[in-house]
């Protein structure tokens, strides 16, 4: 049988609105909790887990967070090879005379308490309560890449899905997972990038922090981050004790620009990476890289102009050495042509081919002999899109080492001139095929 309602009590309920969708007889209202900020410091030390946090897990938590109304942007920036969504999630107003800080947590899979680090930092940044987090996002904006090898985390593995060491593939850029650390680097144009690892282990030694070594790096951007670099080490001492933390040792590919930290600080970040010794329980591995990143964040808190200028610096002088340097020419003849190519096509790079039997005065990368004479059909690579940092690294590949970068253009054997003057070209898209 249908409600039978008296005339007067309609007239009432439609007058006051509780007829209608979702009104008597509709579905009850939703009402949308307001978000609470009821975490302090404490609480991020207190829930340190003893045991890895599985890969599902870690995403599962923080989307949790999504609702959060500090978060300016929760982005899947990419997914893994087995399709685990790699998530960024940023704090700040992104005022563009606001320094950046970025994270990049665990890219091999077998190292993984920086991962529960970051997640626990995503946690605090996005529930802390307001007295704790308004002062330091007044000074910086903050994104953490959470998780970026979910599928070695979940495989226990140092590669990701296909075997690849992702802190070898940044010149490459094979893996979907290298392409997404580019995106979010070059969406949030970062003062500061902190690249998050773990190592064996060296006694007394429980953690070691190392700045960037190719000597291609703006000494801005070089000199801060050995600043920074102290400041971790200091801020670990004083807590774990003196001769507790260390410079990371120089390798054979310390100056590699396929490893993070060189390659981020060569594009202008002041950069880091972490190390904590997996021969400290977990619990304890995992408060260190939150202790250390909390020691970045607070370091470039009070000293935002130091770090966003070393940035600025950077970026103008790339700027200023397009004025000298117009183009980059190589012939497809050469034989790393071909890689060449397939590395700045990955790199989001516009080819061209010169079009004019115009003479060219240049210099070569190298020896500095000069050559005018360039045929049409040479490889033009636009100066004013990629700037003389890049073309340095570009000249570090070789394709021998599998992944790795050398320092020494000469193991290249690539002949290549760099245009002093302006080059008359046409975009293409097969350029050097056959």
């Amino acid at each position: 049988m249908r409600p039978i309602i008296p005339t007067g009590l309609m007239i009432i309920l439609v007058t006051t609105g509780c007829l209608g969708p979702d009104g008597l007889f509709g579905e009850d209202e939703v009402i949308e909790e307001p978000f609470v900020f009821d975490l302090t410091i404490e609480d991020l030390w207190e829930d340190i887990p003893e045991n890895q946090t599985s890969a599902t897990d870690i995403t599962n938590l923080t989307y949790e967070l999504r609702k959060s109304p500090r978060i300016t942007n929760f982005t899947e920036v990419g997914y893994s090879l087995k399709g685990q969504p790699l998530l960024l999630i940023e704090f700040g107003d992104y005022d563009p005379a606001v320094p950046t800080v970025y994270f990049v947590a665990a890219q091999h899979g077998n190292e993984p308490a920086s991962v529960d680090s970051a997640y626990l930092m995503v946690r605090h940044f996005a529930r802390a309560i307001p007295e704790e987090i308004d002062p330091i996002l007044s000074n910086i904006n903050l994104a953490i890449l959470v998780m970026v090898n979910p599928d070695g985390r979940e495989n226990g593995t140092r590669g990701n899905s296909n075997g690849t060491d992702l802190n070898r593939d940044h010149m490459k850029l094979l893996e979907p997972e290298g392409k997404a650390m580019h995106r979010a680097f070059h969406n949030i144009h970062p003062s500061v990038t902190v690249d998050m690892h773990e190592f064996g282990g060296a006694g007394s030694i429980i953690f070691q922090v190392a700045a960037p070594q190719n000597p291609v790096t703006h000494h801005d951007v070089m000199i801060a981050s050995y600043e920074l670099e102290s400041v971790v080490i200091e801020s670990i001492n004083d807590e774990w004790g003196f001769g507790s933390v260390t410079n990371y040792p120089p390798t054979t590919s310390s100056q590699d620009s396929s490893i993070h930290r060189n390659h981020f600080a060569v594009h202008g970040s002041v950069s880091l990476l972490f190390e904590s010794a997996v021969s400290e329980e977990y619990s304890e591995r995992v408060r260190l890289q939150a202790w250390a990143g909390l020691a970045v964040i607070d370091e470039v808190v009070e000293n935002p102009n130091y770090y966003l200028e070393a940035r600025q610096a950077s970026d103008e002088e790339g700027q200023e050495g397009n004025d000298i340097v117009y183009a980059y020419l190589f012939e497809c003849s050469d034989p790393a042509a071909t890689e060449t190519i397939r590395i700045l096509r990955d790199h989001g790079f516009d080819l061209g081919t010169k079009i004019d039997g115009e003479s060219v005065t240049s210099i070569h990368y190298e020896t500095f002999f000069p050559r005018s004479d360039f045929l049409n059909g040479t490889v033009v690579v636009p100066m004013d899109q990629i700037g003389w940092r890049t073309i340095s690294e570009l000249m570090e590949y070789n394709s021998d080492k599998d992944q790795h970068y050398t320092n020494s253009p000469k193991d290249r054997g690539m002949d290549a001139w760099r245009a002093l003057e302006s080059v008359n070209y046409n975009i293409e898209t097969n350029i050097c095929s056959a």
